[in-house]
């Protein structure tokens, strides 16, 4: 199964040049599936999300996604506290924690953003407690797949020294034990702009892990030491290729290739 991974479109700030690129090229990697770990927008403007929908439905491939706390709207504070993800809703996705299942995988996304954290960024991330008991639930209730991947925009298990950008993800020690106690094999996430491959030891069974994969942005002019880029996972039944892909001259194209045994 081949599974393309974007995140961070940020329709607002995109060029059209590089989204025709993009789009020629996911025409010819041909995935079985799309997941895109949330900004679709810059600012949650109407027109930045109806630029979003006309990308999706240009994909011609089945998709998954959750919101990225860029689509949750900036400027309108009343609609931020009292409907933050109406616009999301209406042009995107109803559903902010999908579930797909297949005989080949099992995935689920989870919602991080939040219209306001006790915190000063609320750009930062969350997971609650009532989020990771719905986790555990979906990986324990459906059928076993031989791959288990959870998506969300916010990493929680990165290489901060290589990062350009610290995140704070508040439930984030809950939420990796929860990871682990669901047999989860993968965690697709975005938000810091920056492709990376980093491994979490689950400490359930010995020599068991957790491939957390980072995408870049796949669109956006507001690049952080990286080109823009996205990933593509081939998946066997004993082992996942990562393959990156960055743009260049003339389009996308592929840097970067890992192997890992599941």
């Amino acid at each position: 199964m081949k599974i393309v991974h974007l995140s961070d479109l940020h329709f607002g700030t995109e060029k059209d040049e590089v989204e025709e690129y993009l789009l020629s090229a996911l025409s010819l990697l041909e995935p079985d599936l799309v997941i895109i770990s949330g900004d679709f927008t810059q600012t949650a403007r109407y027109e930045e999300f109806q630029e979003a929908r006309a990308f999706l439905d240009a994909l011609n491939v089945p998709y998954l996604c959750v919101p990225g706390n860029h689509d949750i709207p900036a400027y309108n504070l009343f609609e931020r506290f009292f409907a933050p993800y109406r616009r999301y809703k209406k042009y995107i996705s109803d559903e902010l924690c999908p579930v797909f299942q297949n005989n080949e995988v099992l995935i689920t996304g989870l919602n991080s953003a939040r219209r306001a954290l006790l915190h000063w960024n609320w750009a930062n991330g969350a997971v609650s407690k009532r989020q990771c008991r719905r986790l555990q639930s979906i990986f324990k209730s459906n059928a076993p797949a031989q791959w288990n991947i959870c998506f969300l925009h916010h990493p929680v298990f990165f290489d901060t020294a290589n990062s350009p950008l610290k995140v704070t993800v508040f439930g984030r020690d809950t939420f990796l034990k929860s990871l682990a106690e669901s047999d989860v094999d993968i965690v697709l996430t975005g938000h810091t702009h920056h492709a990376g491959v980093a491994m979490q030891q689950s400490g359930i069974t010995a020599g068991n892990k957790i491939i957390h994969i980072g995408a870049s942005t796949a669109l956006s002019t507001r690049l952080r030491k990286q080109a823009n880029g996205f990933n593509l996972l081939h998946l066997r039944a004993d082992q996942v290729e990562i393959f990156t892909y960055s743009l260049e001259e003339g389009g996308f194209k592929e840097v970067d290739r890992i192997t890992i045994a599941k």
